[in-house]
C-alpha cells in the first residue's frame, strides 16, 4: 500500500504554534500562509526563535477571514493576514544570514507578545516582492521553470517526515516525542519503513510533483514540548546525536537528522490528507547535504557541483 498524506500543517508565525489543516494551497513560499510572520528582536531587527524563547511555542495564531489572530496568555490581537505592505512601517530583518525586507505589524500586537515573552519583540510580515531564492540542492529554472523560494522558514519551502520515523526514535527514547516537536509541514503514514523518505527524490502528490531536497538538519528546537513549551536541557537531541548522524556532507556530518525538505514543481496547487504519494524516482547512492546548489539524483553529480 502506497503512503498517505496523514496530516497538514502550517506555522503562520515563525516558532510559534501550529495550525493542523486537511487541505492546503501551495503559493510562491511553499504552503499558503507558512511562516509568512516574524518576530523580530527590535534592538537588531534579528529573528527571535523557540531555541532561545521556548514558550513561543504557545503562541497561537488562528486564520479568521482575511485576519490573523494572534493569541498568548489568555489576550488576543487581530492583524491583517496579507498586509498592504504601503501602510506599514518598512524594516530589513534578519534570518540566519539573510536580510529580507518586511513590514512591521504596529504597536498593539508588538506589545501582546512582548509582554508575553518578557523581552522587547516586534510582530513583521515578509514583503512580497523581495524575494528570498532557494538554492541549495534545489531543482531551478532548468527542471521547474522558476527560481524556488521562501519566505522565513530556515531553508526549504516545505518540510516532511513520516509518522514512522518518529516511532522508531521513540522505542529509543525514554520520553516519546510527536511529529510537531521537528515542526514538520507534511506527515506521512505507510511508508515501507523508518526513514524510508530520506531515500524519495520526486514525488508526485495529487497531481503535481514535490522535489525531495535533502535532510533536515538538527538543532535542540525538538527539545521544546510543543504542548507545555518547556524545553529539555537533553532530549531528545542527545539521543538523535546518537543515532541520526547519517549524512556525511559537509556540514551536516556534524548533526542529527530528521525529517526531508522539499520544494513543488509549481506555484500552485492542492494538498489534501489522504493523499496518495506516487514516489517517482529515488535518490542513487549515498545522500549528502553538502551545501551545494543545483538539483541531482546521484551522489556522483552531488559531488561535481560546484560548493
Amino acid at each position: 500500500m502506497a503512503p498517505v498524506i496523514n496530516k497538514i500543517y502550517i506555522y503562520p508565525i515563525k516558532s510559534c504554534k501550529a495550525i493542523e489543516l486537511t487541505q492546503v494551497e501551495i503559493s510562491k513560499y511553499g504552503l499558503a500562509n507558512d511562516r509568512t510572520f516574524l518576530i523580530i528582536d527590535p534592538q537588531n531587527n534579528k529573528f527571535r526563535t523557540m531555541r532561545e524563547l521556548p514558550p513561543m511555542t504557545l503562541i497561537e495564531p488562528k486564520i479568521i477571514g482575511n485576519e490573523l489572530e494572534i493569541t498568548a496568555d489568555g489576550k488576543s490581537v487581530r492583524v491583517p493576514l496579507n498586509p498592504d505592505h504601503g501602510s506599514y512601517k518598512k524594516l530589513t530583518v534578519e534570518v540566519w544570514k539573510d536580510q529580507l525586507e518586511a513590514a512591521d505589524m504596529g504597536d498593539e500586537v508588538a506589545e501582546l507578545i512582548t509582554d508575553y515573552l518578557g523581552v522587547p519583540c516586534r510582530l513583521v510580515h515578509k514583503s512580497p516582492t523581495h524575494r528570498r531564492d532557494v538554492t541549495e540542492h534545489s531543482p531551478g529554472v532548468g527542471e521547474i521553470g522558476f527560481t524556488p523560494e521562501t519566505a522565513f522558514a530556515d531553508n526549504f519551502p516545505i518540510l516532511t517526515l513520516s509518522q514512522e520515523s518518529v516511532e522508531d526514535l521513540n522505542t529509543q527514547l525514554e520520553n516519546p516525542v510527536t511529529p510537531l516537536n521537528f515542526r514538520p509541514n507534511l506527515v506521512f503514514t505507510g511508508v515501507k519503513g523508518p526513514f524510508e523518505e530520506d531515500t524519495w527524490c520526486i514525488v508526485e502528490m495529487n497531481g503535481l510533483e514535490y522535489y525531495f531536497t535533502c535532510r533536515c538538519t538538527r538543532c535542540d528546537m525538538p527539545n521544546v514540548d510543543p504542548v507545555t513549551g518547556v524545553k529539555d536541557k537533553q532530549q531528545p537531541q542527545k539521543t538523535l546525536q546518537k543515532i541520526r548522524r547519517v549524512d556525511k556532507g559537509k556540514a551536516a556530518k556534524f548533526y542529527a537528522c530528521v525529517g526531508i525538505n522539499a520544494i513543488p514543481s509549481a506555484l500552485t496547487g492542492t494538498l489534501q490528507v489522504g493523499n496518495v504519494l506516487n514516489v517517482k524516482q529515488y535518490f542513487e547512492g549515498e545522500r549528502k547535504r553538502t551545501g551545494a546548489n543545483g538539483w541531482a539524483t546521484t551522489e556522483a553529480e552531488v559531488a561535481a557541483l560546484p560548493l
